[in-house]
């Protein structure tokens, strides 16, 4: 198993070293719209540092540990998020292992005061799968109600 900075150099490598770099960035934007259509989610800026903590900690030279801190922003249809996590990424000579260590979602304000609750909820649990889960699944029944509702009237 690759850890995720592998796995980003190797996919830079091989595209930095590719002659048809139009051609795999045009395959990269097809892939990220595909994603985009099936979620409804749009990523807008994206941003990871990171930071090799092997050599700061009096730990085992043998456990390779790497923080990486990735900010983010979108929305989902109409409501925007901007998510900042760090991911702590310690791999020993069996095995890799990868936890976030720190969630922070910010929301701009909405009408839907369910919403900050399930981001707590996210936040708590630092999980992200969570909550792009259930922010995808809870615009699509704001949609649906709100098609119900303009049906009715």
């Amino acid at each position: 198993r690759k850890s995720l900075q592998e796995i980003h150099q190797s996919d830079f490598g091989a595209w930095a070293s590719s002659k048809d770099r139009r051609g795999r960035l045009g395959h990269l934007e097809s892939e990220l719209l595909f994603l985009s259509t099936l979620t409804g989610i749009n990523i807008r800026n994206y941003s990871m540092k990171t930071e090799d903590l092997t050599n700061t900690e009096k730990t085992d030279k043998s456990i390779k540990k790497v923080l990486q801190r990735h900010r983010l922003s979108g929305n989902c249809h109409m409501i925007t998020f901007q998510l900042e996590f760090q991911i702590l990424e310690i791999q020993n000579k069996e095995r890799l292992s990868s936890v976030i260590t720190d969630l922070n979602i910010i929301m701009e304000p909405t009408e839907y005061s369910e919403l900050s609750e399930f981001v707590s909820r996210a936040e708590d649990r630092r999980d992200l799968l969570m909550f792009f889960r259930s922010l995808h699944f809870f615009v699509e029944w704001c949609e649906y109600r709100k098609r119900t509702f303009e049906h009715f009237k």
